[in-house]
């Protein structure tokens, strides 16, 4: 299934082979573990066609699917899931804009077993990964289309003409930041669809500790830091969600040389955000994780262990079952708990054996 996954994420980002990634890769010389690309974030719906329709209003005409509904044991504990041998999906896809500027994929997946039924954040100051911003080149036009439709806005558009934003949830609740860009081309919009929305400029996380943060993501590479300003006005607040004026540290970290994608770390100080971002398994509804191709995984996990960090679980090989596989994922936890995926090339190794609980199943 990963080898699929692996070869569609390539193909959605224009890339026909991990072997291209790693020529991006010479770009990126300070990049600690050569994170190349953002592939996708991944997202959960609790109804697999109404989020599709969804984001196929949104611009998400093109997309890849038929993967298998079910894995190894491996694949399952990649995610979190100890406890099962594998797990079964009810649908999944990966979704992009056609033309666009940059990768906007995401990893629309319903779950069947394990199926959590819990909604996502309430607020996009939530602590873990909290939203998408979707960049417009009419934003007027699709501000007023999208309300027109009854889709949920959290407030009236925020800022000053050409950098004008409003947050709006898709039907599960996920929070999405549609984002105005001024001077841009239209050449990612799709004629299949009413809207203008032709990238995905940045992924928002909220952080409880922006040092911490910024030190975990400059070892995968992210070490172009723009910071953002300290304090937002009631007016901005309220786009949040918010009552009253804020204070935070933040900023927009990008991969040197790389795709021009950012992560948008803010640490909220006034108000404070502490409730811990979903923990594993990952298979809650709302954005769960985000992924990152890497030209050597094997090279990025001693890297990273040797730095302490943690994962989810071993190398997942992926994914014939024979032991001759040389591409793989793994599932790095960030410091507050964060799951960031990572693709990319492996040494072959021996097939894993089962667990117990997996062996005793098959009597």
């Amino acid at each position: 299934m990963l080898k699929k996954w692996i070869i569609a994420f390539f193909l959605v980002l224009g890339l026909s082979s991990l072997s291209i990634a790693q020529d991006l890769s010479s770009n990126a010389e300070e990049a600690t573990v050569d994170v190349v690309a953002r592939i996708h974030f991944n997202t959960q719906t609790a109804d697999f066609d109404r989020a599709r329709e969804f984001y196929r209003m949104l611009g998400y005409t093109q997309g890849v699917g038929g993967f298998p509904k079910t894995n190894t044991e491996v694949m399952a504990r990649s995610l979190g899931m100890y406890d099962l041998c594998t797990y079964e999906l009810d649908s999944i896809e990966v979704i992009n804009i056609p033309g666009s500027i940059g990768t906007t994929s995401i990893d629309l997946i319903k779950f069947v077993v394990p199926f959590n039924p819990e909604p996502p954040y309430a607020s996009p100051t939530h602590l873990g990964m909290a939203y998408a911003a979707l960049g417009t080149t009419d934003f007027d036009n699709d501000y007023n289309y999208l309300n027109q439709l009854g889709i949920n806005f959290l407030s009236e558009p925020f800022g000053d003409e050409g950098q004008r934003f409003v947050f709006m949830t898709d039907p599960d609740g996920v929070y999405l930041k549609l984002l105005e860009l001024a001077g841009e081309s239209i050449s990612g919009e799709s004629e299949s669809t009413e809207l203008n929305i032709n990238s995905m400029p940045y992924i928002g996380l909220n952080v409880s500790d922006i040092d911490a943060a910024l030190d975990f993501y400059a070892s995968l590479g992210y070490t172009e830091v723009n910071e953002l300003p300290n304090n937002g006005s009631l007016e901005e607040a309220q786009a949040y969600g918010l009552v009253n004026a804020f204070e935070i540290r933040g900023a927009d970290v990008s991969l040197a040389g790389g795709d021009g994608n950012s992560l948008r770390l803010i640490q909220w100080l006034d108000p404070i955000s502490d409730t811990p971002p979903y923990p594993a398994p990952i298979s809650h509804i709302g954005i769960h994780r985000i992924a990152l191709a890497v030209s050597d995984l094997d090279s990025a996990v001693d890297v990273l262990t040797a730095r302490g960090v943690e994962f989810l679980s071993e190398i997942a090989p992926c994914c014939s079952g024979t032991g001759n596989d040389t591409q793989g994922i793994i599932n790095a936890i960030d410091p507050d708990g964060i799951f960031v995926e990572l693709v990319g090339a492996i040494r072959r190794r021996p097939l894993a054996p089962e667990s117990e609980l997996c062996t005793e199943g098959d009597d």
